[in-house]
This record gives C-alpha cells, structure tokens and sequence, in this order.
C-alpha cells in the first residue's frame, strides 16, 4: 500500500483521539499529554509503536535524554513520541513528519496539551532535506525509519545535525532470519506491503553505524512485547466505533502476530553514539 494511503485512514489520529474524550467525558482545557498517551479502556492513543509511552521512556533512558537534550524526531506522525518526551523530560524536541496532514494533526495536539514551546513541528521529506537544527543530542526514530529503503542515505543526511557527542536512538521492526519457505517468503511480502516498510535484519543498521563511526551502545529485542502489543490491539479494536480501523490495518496487526510467532520478524531497539 502507499505510505500517504496508510496515514490517511490511521487509527491513530487527532480526530480518533479527540472522539475518545469526548465518549470519556474528559474536558479538553488543561489536558496534558498522558491524556493523549494514556488510554486504560480503549488504548486508543497518540502513540504508533509496540509498548506505547512505556517503550518511549525505556528508548530514551538508553539513550539518556534529559531536560539538557536537544531532541530531533524523524517520522514523528503525528507528535505522540515527541510529546511524551517533552512532558516527561523538559527537552525541546524537533519532530519532523512527511506527510502534511499529520504534521499539522501533531502541532495542534500539541498546542492542545500545552506544548507548544517545546515541540516544533515541521512538514518535510526526512530522504530529501533536513531542518536547520544544529549540535542536536539525539536523532529519534520509532517505529518509522521501515520506511525508508536503506539506512545508508538517511545517516548520511541526517548524522551531521547531531553534535560530536550525539545519540541515534531507534525502535523498529527487523527481519529475523531470511526467509525461505515460500509461506514465509509471502507473509513477509504482505507485511511489507500493508505498512509500506522495507524489512532488513538489524545487522544491516549495525553495519551502517559502524562504517560512519557510531558505536553501537544498546541493543534489546523487543519480540515478545511486539506480539502482546499486537494481539492485544487486535483484542481491544473490537470495542472501537465503526469506522475507526480499516480491515488492512486490521491484517497487518494479524501477519505480524503470525510472523513474530514465527521468528520472521523481531522488533528491537538500538542506540548509537557517534565517536567523532
């Protein structure tokens, strides 16, 4: 399927997350982010990975962000990881996102919970140009930098805005083994194309750290949330209004759980440092 596609019928939304509140009676004056981020009912939220706000804490602890971290977010949607880590930490984080509905989706989310002076919010094609952000602390991706064909021309744009010091902090799906059986081949193949993602072995993102001189400083396999994350987004979805998941989202959360059962696919975080 094509990415813009996929991003205009997304469960998670503004408008998704807005028609919650309003079903729970909450007010919309002086929300804060974990009113978007926390959702015990319905787990319908502003954050598009496996393990919610938790994954986004346990990610930027490894990456030891703090409230002197500059943050930079590519293929931030629409702003639930940003968001979480400004609340959270007091950091300034730039939260870059493609798709021009979303990003807008995200400023005003953002400006809804009051954070609007620390999460900056920019439309723009993460493989095409880059911001005018400077000596950043951490390049964050979650659950987004799949999309992209390769690593190598993404580091190679986006590496020279971190300072001597920074952090590349990512969480995201990965091949687990190559494929070979042709069941396998065609579970593979149809994952990739109801997330329009490109599905490589986390070698491949350790390779390309280690030729531009990032060490690699954490890595943990995240399968087993992964799976429970899915399964119990499938369970829950049942309880959603009509109308708020599409049956191919609705596949994608089932080849996954098929796949990660399987040992096709893994999702794992990784930080690397840059070494000068």
């Amino acid at each position: 399927m094509n990415l813009d596609a996929i991003y205009a019928v997304h469960p998670v939304s503004e408008q998704n997350i807005l028609a919650r509140l309003a079903r729970q009676g909450v007010p919309l004056g002086g929300l804060t982010e974990w009113s978007l981020a926390i959702d015990p009912d319905t787990d319908i939220t502003d954050q598009n990975h496996p393990g919610g706000m938790q994954s986004v804490l346990a990610l930027a602890a490894a990456a030891r962000i703090s409230a002197a971290s500059t943050v930079i977010d590519v293929g931030a949607g629409i702003g639930g990881s940003a968001r979480v880590l400004a609340q959270a930490f007091g950091c300034p984080v730039v939260a870059i996102e493609q798709d021009s509905e979303r990003c807008h989706q995200a400023a005003r989310l953002t400006a809804l919970v009051g954070l609007s002076h620390r999460v900056r919010c920019v439309h723009l094609d993460a493989l095409s140009s880059k911001p005018d952000v400077k000596d950043a602390d951490v390049l964050w991706g979650q659950s987004a930098w799949a999309h992209f064909p390769s690593p190598d021309p993404f580091l190679d744009l986006w590496l020279p805005t971190l300072a001597p010091t920074g952090r590349v902090a990512l969480s995201d799906a990965f091949l687990s083994r190559v494929p070979d059986a042709h069941e396998d081949v065609q579970l593979v193949r149809e994952l990739e194309t109801l997330w329009a993602v490109h599905l490589v072995p986390v070698d491949r993102w350790l390779r390309a750290f280690e030729v531009r001189r990032c060490q690699t400083v954490h890595a943990r396999d995240h399968a087993e949330v992964a799976r429970a994350h899915f399964t119990h987004t499938l369970a829950v979805s049942s309880m959603w209004p009509p109308g708020t998941v599409t049956a191919e989202e609705k596949r994608g959360w089932v080849v996954a759980v098929e796949a990660l059962q399987r040992g096709l696919i893994t999702f794992s975080t990784l930080v690397a440092e840059k070494s000068g």
